[in-house]
């Protein structure tokens, strides 16, 4: 029976996974990773369960961790590409695992027909984020915030996204230096050329807009 609580599930679609020489190990590495480090700290309710030969989907805690795990995801799969969808709405048998044989429910089905979305792309920018909430507004909200979040991803190189990496996860400009053994003013340059705190400020305004609504 599907409860009445609004929940966020996520549908990650990893693009090109054939052309990825041991697509599989690296996949399933990074999954059992992530899974003990955002069940470790409380953002999903049960470990992330692979649903295709590319493709993964979890159950968030609360729909607020949504813009926090989009990142992370990304972030922890570079430099491989992602297309994430979410689904807003009720869910039925949550905490029961595997979430893909046992979930279901209105948030799934809403992710799906995102994941649909991302699929077909646009011929006017590049889609990686969608979200469906049954909320036309909401919608309309975070969608767009995401447009121009993924367009500012596409400059990022791999150098700006292993000091976005070391900052993130030492949690301060200082630490993250001493982690590369680099100038703290290089960490400074790195960041503001890849639109690291729009990146940040985006985010921040995402998860008040989902509190708003959910």
């Amino acid at each position: 029976m599907a409860s009445s609580k609004v929940y966020a599930v996520i549908t990650a679609d990893i693009i090109g996974s054939r052309l990825i020489s041991g697509f599989r190990e690296k996949r399933d590495r990074r999954l059992r990773g992530l899974s003990l480090q955002h069940r470790k700290e409380g953002l999903i309710i049960s470990e992330y369960a692979v649903t295709a030969w590319d493709e993964f989907q979890a159950i968030l805690q609360r729909p607020t961790f949504l813009p926090q795990l989009i990142f992370a995801v990304r972030r922890h799969f570079y430099p491989m590409r992602l297309r994430i969808a979410a689904g807003m709405g009720r869910v039925s048998e949550a905490h029961k695992t595997p979430v893909n044989v046992f979930a279901g429910g209105e948030a799934f089905e809403r992710a799906r027909r995102a994941a649909s979305c991302l699929k077909k792309g646009s011929n006017k920018f590049p889609l990686l984020t969608a979200i469906e909430s049954g909320n036309e507004v909401f919608d309309g909200i975070t969608n767009t915030m995401y447009h121009l979040h993924d367009t500012l991803l596409q400059d990022v190189s791999q150098r700006q996204w292993r000091t976005i990496e070391a900052v993130e996860v030492a949690g301060s400009q200082e630490a993250a230096a001493r982690k590369l053994r680099v100038n703290i003013s290089t960490i400074s340059r790195t960041l503001k050329r890849a639109h690291y705190w729009q990146l940040a400020e985006s985010r921040t305004t995402l998860e008040q807009v989902i509190a708003v609504y959910f």
